[in-house]
């Protein structure tokens, strides 16, 4: 392996390096890193190796495959090559299905429901799903036929450091954009140092876990809603059958919904899942038995 560097002094990111990064990626995460990726995961891996006083990518490499490594710093390495952009209320259709149909439905039946963010982030989709289930109790809890459900909620992502993030709670005026100003002036508070925290109250019934979809079991059984949306495009074909037709319908009650993102579509490879679309959302529900 080389150990080049450029003319500015930086580390080079030889292409056999970067295949052996991305095969430890894949073999971690399940991500898929494709061609054209080096030059960023050249820039992201740079300040691991700053801070570890390490001269070239081949020595970090070496590190991060020998026992001296350890968790701490592959968690590190996660967090380096993982994508963490998200806003609250993306693709908003699907919090429009959620409110107005999916939770009522789901309220009336259920006397306990359970929603999970795979893939959360820094967790500004699982405290969206927070407000719109807040928002849909208040709206249908006075017809129920029973005491209003307990409705849980956990968000879960590989990256350590956006789960520190989203139990934190503070986002800024770039991850609040799209959040209605009502909503704003409800379940936000100003917060130190600027930008705005989650109440506490709201905080507190959202559960985060650091989670690999692949290695670690799903955090809920018999789950009501499985929000997994712009992460499957980071998984080539074979990820995404295991993912979809394995571990989620092992997770997901069999009435229950599958969320992914409007990039994506499971058509061509799901044998599980049926397409139905709620206010032009891309969202599965598991195929009755017998079904084709």
């Amino acid at each position: 392996m080389s150990a080049s560097l450029t003319a500015l002094g930086l580390p080079l990111l030889s292409q056999e390096t970067f295949d052996s990064f991305r095969a430890l990626i894949f073999q971690k995460t399940g991500i898929n890193m494709r061609d054209g990726k080096q030059i960023l995961i050249s820039n992201r891996l740079r300040r691991r190796l700053a801070a570890l006083g390490l001269s070239t990518y081949e020595e970090y490499f070496s590190l991060l495959t020998s026992r001296r490594a350890g968790e701490g710093e592959l968690h590190n390495f996660i967090d380096a090559v993982s994508t963490n952009e998200t806003y609250f209320y993306r693709e908003v259709n699907h919090f429009h299905a959620l409110q107005k149909v999916i939770l009522p439905e789901l309220l009336r039946r259920r006397r306990a429901v359970r929603i999970w963010s795979a893939g959360c982030s820094t967790g500004e989709e699982a405290y969206t799903l927070r407000i719109v289930v807040e928002e849909a109790l208040a709206e249908v809890s006075r017809d129920l036929p029973h005491p209003a459900p307990e409705v849980s909620i956990i968000g879960t992502d590989i990256s350590t450091a956006a789960i520190s993030r989203a139990r934190d709670g503070v986002y800024g005026d770039r991850s609040l954009r799209l959040v209605p100003k009502d909503m704003l002036e409800k379940y936000f508070t100003p917060a130190e140092g600027g930008g705005r925290r989650i109440r506490p109250e709201i905080r507190a019934r959202v559960d985060f876990q650091v989670h690999n979809l692949f290695d670690d079991p799903p955090p809920f059984l018999e789950i009501d809603v499985i929000v997994c949306r712009n992460v499957m495009i980071y998984f080539n074909k074979a990820t995404q059958v295991k993912l979809v037709d394995e571990i989620f319908t092992r997770a997901l009650d069999p009435d229950g919904y599958l969320f992914i993102g409007h990039s994506e579509s499971l058509s061509g490879f799901t044998r599980k899942f049926r397409y139905t679309s709620t206010f032009k959302a891309p969202i599965y529900r598991m195929k009755k038995e017998g079904a084709s």
